[in-house]
């Protein structure tokens, strides 16, 4: 696998975590018609973990990568849905990091 690809995916799940721990903040005082912000506090603890266990070269890294762009997959369906700022900022991140879980994860 490439190092470089790597890098890219870490990177991509510590922006995914901050910009869900953003709107996870912002929606604490909104209404939610969906599982927003309840995915964000899921998705930045899967982020996490994810990049953590990428980082130690742990034997379940493509476990976690499987996992992490499942629950970045359904906090952008959700707060894709939303129009405030942060919440399509979230989204955006969310599939971004998705993308490259589930591209490391193939190899």
């Amino acid at each position: 696998m490439n190092n470089e690809d790597i890098r890219a995916c870490i990177e991509a799940c510590f922006v995914c975590a901050k910009d869900c721990e953003i709107c996870l903040n912002a929606m604490a005082t909104k209404a939610s018609n969906n599982d927003c912000p309840r995915c964000c506090r899921e998705c930045v603890e899967t982020c996490i973990t994810c990049a953590l266990g990428m980082s130690r070269e742990s034997r379940f890294w493509r476990n976690y990568c499987a996992i992490c762009s499942e629950a970045c997959r359904w906090c952008a369906q959700e707060c894709g849905e939303h129009d405030h700022d942060h919440c399509q900022k979230c989204a955006v991140s969310c599939r971004k990091c998705a993308e490259l879980c589930e591209k490391v994860a193939s190899r």
